[in-house]
């Protein structure tokens, strides 16, 4: 019977060994070509969705301010509907000039909205009637009842028009160019309501 060759050294047995030395490391597991496309194709879904989370997330940043533009023009209309049907204002060229700012407002809003949304922004019922302040409504009753209506009326809206152009020259720093068209056609119109009689101070 044939004798395996020993090394004097035993610390050399493993050279005359004829198996293989043991792998270092953790063993990796051996994919087929269709899981590792499906592995690559989970894996650039994940980072799409992360990278898509952060710019919404600067998104949200640059539209808040469009946000409560959007709101304080929402709470003018409001106000300018309720002085023309439920209180009834007296007066023609005034009746004409909330009518011309509604529809200016109105005009505005329906752009606004869809910039917002075309930047992947849904407004919440909530966020639409956050510049909303029944106060207001109290005001213009007593004013009704004092016959004082008209003017109760114009002196609102000449506030509330000054602080909504606020809101628009912050809102255009912030947006992009086609929200700087939309934005900055609301501000001439407004700039226009407001120098023409009677909302001229």
């Amino acid at each position: 019977m044939l004798m395996q060759p020993t090394s004097p050294d035993p610390k050399f047995d493993f050279m005359l060994n004829n198996s293989a030395p043991p792998k270092r490391g953790l063993p990796l597991p051996s994919f087929s070509k269709p899981v590792k496309i499906i592995l690559g194709v989970v894996l650039a879904v994940v980072l799409l969705i992360i990278i898509s989370s952060a710019l919404s997330g600067r998104n949200k940043g640059a539209t808040q301010p469009v946000i409560n533009t959007v709101a304080r023009g929402q709470e003018i209309l409001r106000v300018t509907l309720l002085a023309q049907q439920q209180f009834h204002l007296q007066d023609p060229t005034i009746q004409a000039s909330a009518a011309t700012v509604s529809a200016a407002l109105a005009s505005d809003h329906q752009q606004l909205i869809s910039y917002l949304t075309k930047t992947g922004t849904k407004l919440s019922k909530l966020q639409l009637a956050a510049d909303s302040d029944k106060t207001t409504d109290s005001q213009l009753q007593s004013a009704s009842q004092n016959n004082n209506l008209d003017q109760a009326y114009i002196t609102y809206v000449q506030q509330a028009l000054a602080k909504y152009q606020v809101d628009l020259q912050i809102a255009y720093k912030v947006v992009g160019p086609k929200g700087k068209i939309i934005i900055k056609s609301a501000y001439d119109g407004t700039s226009t309501l407001l120098s023409t009689a009677p909302l001229k101070p």
